[in-house]
């Protein structure tokens, strides 16, 4: 039995799939299939019945919480020994925070420490949430309140709070008049867009959906070229966008028949002792006061 084989089972366990497993782990399926059919040798019997649908046998079932204890004493091992080499960060952030809080905090910092390695990643809630169970990271922006029971003792650093603007290019703004009701915005509105970065999508832009004439989830980018082309409207977070409302690229529609909807997230540590090293405490303190210079900084926790 090798550490290998333990986290092969553990990913097949999590992906539900030899392939998938494999892609994660960059290894092929056969020696995905070699490592199992070894640790099944290991263990006395099979681990997994194979068909359409993987799922673990008794004897799987039974092996499965003494194999993540031994990958969780490793990775706790490993973590110690990264803290032990102050010059490494492991840093990951929504995709949506990047530009306007995780960028210009993160070039601070490295102006400060032009030595120091950053690891520096972006993803959304679901792909950071997995980082922060393996503990490949020091810092993280993510979705907030946390719904993942694998880090179900996460504590926040920080909370922030940005507001969603509804927007939509000028001249589809100037066509639907000021203090507009919904009515009157989909009235004129040819596409409603929503985003990828709720975990869950608010009830109110759920029942926007259903108004409108068309409607589609997209990724950012490409929904935020379709509102500046007067060709959609959408729920953008006003601190991504602050240069083009004040421009005047953007305007916020602001309907007056509408309540203000918020997206939280919050900065967390990746392990309990994360803080304790000195540049990670540093990383942590510029992106809070970044967050405070936006605006959306909600609560500062530490």
């Amino acid at each position: 039995m090798d550490i290998d084989q333990l986290r092969s089972f553990d990913r097949i366990v999590r992906d539900g799939s030899f392939t998938k497993a494999a892609a994660r782990l960059n290894v092929t399926q056969a020696t995905i299939s070699m490592r199992i059919r070894a640790l099944e040798t290991h263990v006395g019997g099979a681990l997994f019945t194979r068909g359409r649908k993987v799922e673990l046998t008794e004897r799987g079932a039974t092996f499965l919480p003494y194999a993540r204890r031994v990958l969780a004493t490793l990775l706790e091992s490993e973590d110690a020994m990264r803290s032990v080499d102050r010059g490494r960060i492991a840093f990951a952030s929504l995709r949506s925070l990047i530009e306007p809080l995780a960028t210009p905090a993160v070039v601070d910092f490295m102006r400060a420490h032009p030595r120091v390695e950053l690891q520096f990643e972006e993803g959304r809630h679901r792909d950071i949430a997995e980082w922060l169970h393996d503990r490949r990271i020091d810092l993280a922006i993510i979705g907030w309140p946390n719904f993942d029971p694998l880090l179900e003792a996460l504590e926040p650093v920080a909370l922030l709070r940005e507001k969603a603007v509804l927007a939509a290019s000028p001249a589809l703004a100037r066509e639907i008049g000021p203090q507009p009701t919904l009515d009157r915005i989909f009235a004129v509105a040819p596409h409603f867009l929503s985003f990828f970065w709720w975990q869950v999508t608010p009830d109110a832009i759920q029942s926007l959906r259903h108004r409108a004439r068309a409607s589609s989830q997209v990724l950012f980018s490409s929904g935020r070229a379709l509102i500046e082309h007067g060709a959609a409207i959408g729920h953008l977070l006003e601190a991504s966008i602050t240069g083009d409302l004040a421009s005047g690229r953007l305007v916020d529609l602001a309907p007056i028949d509408m309540p203000v909807i918020w997206r939280d997230s919050a900065l967390v540590a990746g392990t309990p002792d994360a803080l304790s090293r000195p540049l990670v405490a540093e990383l942590a303190d510029r992106i809070v006061a970044r967050a405070a210079t936006l605006g959306v900084l909600h609560a500062d926790r530490r």
